[in-house]
C-alpha cells in the first residue's frame, strides 16, 4: 500500500504523535508498504529543515511553518491547497490518515475527497479536555477557525451546512460554546470517515457518546498504539544517571515523564512530595521532559519545603530514557487529557509499578495488579504512594505484571492489525 500520514506536529518536536508517525513509518516500510509524511517544517524553509534532519525530502513532505498560537505543540503551517492537492495525486496514495484536526490533518481530510481515497482518523488529541482546562477562552479562535474550513475540507450536504452555523452563534457561556463545537464539529468530521481509531477506552466512550444522529454515526475502532521497550541502561549508565542527578540509592524516587504542559496535573505531584516525604523522609519526585509549563512548575518547587528533593532532568532523547525509568520506583501519570499516555507504556515495559488518576487511559493498568488508581488530589497520589514506596515485594511484584501486560502491545503487532484496517477500509471503500 501507499499511505499518507498527515500530522501537525513532526520533529524537531517531541510529543507522543511524533514518536507514533516515526513508529507507523519505520514499521509499515518494514512491511513492504510505502509510507509518505505530510506536516509542517517548524521553520519557513522547510528543505533546510529536511536537511537538518536528515530525512528524504520525497518521502517527508514539509510545510512552511511558524509557532502555532491556539493549540500547544502545533504549528501554523503556510501552503496552497493545490499545489498539495497536484502532489497528492502525483502520488497516488491507497489510503490517508490524519492524526490531528488542524491544518495539516483537514489537508488530508480534504486530498482524500479530492482525490477519491479512503480516509482514516486517529483521535490522538482530547480537544474537548484541553478547552475544559483552558477556561480563558483562547481556544475559541483556533475552533472558529476548524468548523470555517470544513465546507472546503469534506463532502457536506444542506443539513451538514446547517449544523455548521449553528456553532457559529455565541453562547454566554464561553466554555460550553467551545465543547459545543468540538464535539459537533470531530462528529461531523469523522463521520465522513472510513475508518476511526482511538487509542483507549475513554476516548471511544467519548466518541460514541457524541454520535446523537443516526446521520452522524460512525464505527470506532480501539486501537492503541504499540510501543517496544527502550534499551536497559548499563550498570555504569544509570549510576552516571544518579550521579548526574544526585539521586541516593536509598532515595525513593517517583516520577513522571512527557511533556511538562499545564493540562497534565502536574502541580499536585510537587503538593503531594509534602505529603509523602512527610512519612517516606528518602522520597523524591523526578520530572522528565519539557515544555513552557516546566518554568511554572521549577518555580511551585522552590516554593516548596522539599524543594531539593525535586529534580527536573529536561528533555531526554528516547533512546536514553531507559536510564530515567530505571531510576524510578514508581511511575505516576496524573494527567486526564491524554488519549493513551506512550509513557505509561514505556513505564510497564520498563517494568515500574504504575500509579493512575483516569481509570480508562490505558490497557496496560489493571488496579491491584500492576498499579493502583488515585483521587484527582495530592492527598490521594499521597494516600497510594506511601504503602506503594514502603513495600519493595508489591513493586516488585506489580513492575513484573506491568512488563507483561504491556508486552501484549508492540509496536510490530499494533502496526500490522492497523495494516489490516487500512486494507479493510480499502476494501468497503471500493465496494461502495
Amino acid at each position: 500500500m501507499r499511505i499518507g500520514l498527515f500530522t501537525d506536529t513532526y520533529r524537531p518536536s517531541i510529543n507522543g504523535i511524533v514518536y507514533v508517525v516515526e513508529s507507523l513509518k519505520t514499521h509499515l516500510e518494514a512491511q513492504g508498504h510505502e509510507v509518505f509524511i505530510f506536516c509542517p517544517a517548524s521553520s519557513i524553509r522547510p528543505s533546510q529543515q529536511s536537511e537538518l534532519l536528515n530525512e528524504d525530502e520525497d518521502r517527508v513532505i514539509r510545510f512552511p511553518s511558524i509557532k502555532g498560537p491556539f493549540y500547544d505543540d502545533y504549528d501554523t503551517s503556510f501552503f496552497f491547497p493545490p499545489r498539495v492537492l497536484s502532489k497528492v495525486r502525483e502520488l497516488n496514495l491507497d489510503v490517508i490518515h490524519f492524526f490531528t484536526p488542524g491544518q495539516v490533518g483537514m489537508m488530508g481530510v480534504y486530498a482524500a475527497y479530492k482525490t477519491d481515497t479512503p480516509l482514516v482518523a486517529q483521535h490522538c488529541t482530547d480537544l474537548r479536555q484541553y478547552v475544559e482546562h483552558y477556561q480563558d477562552g483562547s481556544l475559541l479562535p483556533g475552533l472558529l477557525a476548524l468548523i470555517a474550513l470544513l465546507p472546503f475540507a469534506i463532502r457536506v450536504n444542506g443539513k451538514d451546512i446547517r449544523e455548521l452555523m449553528k456553532l457559529y452563534k455565541p453562547r454566554r457561556e464561553r466554555v460550553q460554546w467551545n465543547i459545543d463545537i468540538v464535539e459537533h464539529a470531530i462528529t461531523l468530521i469523522y463521520s465522513k470517515c472510513d475508518a476511526v481509531i482511538a487509542l483507549s477506552r475513554k476516548s471511544k466512550k467519548q466518541l460514541e457518546s457524541w454520535q446523537d444522529d443516526d446521520n452522524y454515526c460512525y464505527e470506532v475502532t480501539l486501537m492503541p498504539n504499540g510501543v517496544n521497550k527502550l534499551p536497559a541502561p548499563t550498570k555504569s549508565e544509570l549510576a552516571a544517571f544518579r550521579q548526574r542527578w544526585n539521586i541516593d540509592e536509598k532515595d525513593e524516587v517517583f516520577g513522571f515523564v512527557g511533556r511538562l504542559g499545564a493540562e497534565k496535573n502536574l502541580d499536585l505531584l510537587i503538593t503531594a512530595l509534602g505529603k509523602v516525604a512527610a512519612e517516606r523522609p528518602h522520597a523524591r519526585l523526578m520530572f522528565v521532559g519539557d515544555f513552557e509549563y516546566r518554568k511554572v512548575l521549577e518555580e511551585k518547587a522552590a516554593k516548596s519545603k522539599f524543594a531539593d528533593r525535586i529534580t527536573f532532568t529536561g528533555a531526554i532523547p528516547r533512546e536514553k530514557l531507559g536510564a530515567a525509568y530505571a531510576a524510578m520506583d514508581v511511575f505516576v501519570f496524573p494527567s486526564t487529557t491524554d488519549t493513551q499516555g506512550w509513557a505509561v507504556h514505556e513505564a510497564a515495559l520498563a517494568g515500574l509499578p504504575l500509579v493512575l488518576i483516569d481509570k480508562e487511559l490505558s490497557e496496560v493498568m489493571e488496579p491491584g495488579v500492576n498499579g493502583e488508581y488515585a483521587s484527582k488530589s495530592a492527598k490521594g497520589v499521597a494516600d497510594v504512594l506511601v504503602p506503594l514506596l514502603g513495600n519493595a515485594k508489591k513493586r516488585e511484584a506489580y513492575g513484573k505484571e506491568s512488563k507483561r501486560l504491556a508486552g501484549a502491545f508492540t509496536e510490530e503487532r499494533q502496526v500490522a492489525k492497523l495494516a489490516r484496517l487500512y486494507e479493510d477500509a480499502i476494501n468497503n471503500y471500493e465496494e461502495r
